[in-house]
């Protein structure tokens, strides 16, 4: 690669190194983050770039959005800094929530590529897998409740992700644009938690009985 490459990969970097230093700020006054959050963003990224470069600097893809750049390096810190440290994890948990509500609510603005969906699958799985794995114990949890969804979108594309994950690992077709979306509506409304809901709807969904009613 020449000097212009290298200086457009060092740009995307710190681009999505402020994002991530600017998301920890946003959540500083939680008390979840006990790591230096300039530093932190910094590693993400480099751990990230380190392992995947391919993916990020456009040498196989186009780049990818710097919002799921953002969304995968919290995914794969997560996954390497944050897994045997409950408090971290609740930060990058919270965040992660955030911004994959973020990429639903806004999808076309973002103009996601196919390197943008293979990451966002990637990250979706390990949000899940630490979602479902975080002890639901009465401290920090509870100042700070993953189930506490602002919105719809929100609760949605917790929903969407969680479903997704099971659906994938079932085997099974993954019918979520087909279906009608008010019964979940009404969860939402009731609170209902969306984890454990999308868990049920991809165990027990038929699709032949989803798509014929969607006709």
């Amino acid at each position: 690669m020449g000097i212009f490459s290298k200086f457009k990969d060092n740009y995307e970097k710190n681009v999505v190194i402020e994002i991530l230093n600017d998301q920890f700020k946003r959540i500083e006054s939680l008390g979840l983050l006990t790591l230096n959050h300039k530093k932190l963003s910094v590693e993400l990224v480099e751990n990230l770039w380190s392992e995947n470069a391919s993916y990020l600097n456009g040498s196989i893809h186009k780049r990818p959005a710097r919002i799921v750049f953002s969304i995968a390096a919290l995914s794969n810190g997560l996954e390497c800094l944050a897994k045997d440290d409950v408090q971290n994890q609740k930060a990058f948990l919270v965040l992660l929530r955030d911004l994959f509500a973020e990429v639903d609510v806004n999808r076309n603005q973002y103009g996601l590529k196919v390197v943008d969906v293979e990451l966002l699958e990637i990250a979706s799985k390990i949000y899940v897998e630490f979602s479902q794995d975080l002890p639901n114990e009465g401290n920090a949890s509870e100042q700070v409740s993953l189930k506490n969804y602002q919105t719809w979108d929100e609760w949605y594309a917790v929903f969407q992700a969680e479903a997704a994950f099971h659906f994938d690992k079932l085997g099974k077709f993954n019918c979520l644009e087909y279906m009608d979306k008010s019964p979940l509506q009404r969860a939402y409304q009731e609170n209902v938690d969306p984890r454990p809901l999308a868990k049920v709807f991809a165990e027990e969904t038929d699709f032949e009985n989803v798509l014929k009613g969607s006709t």
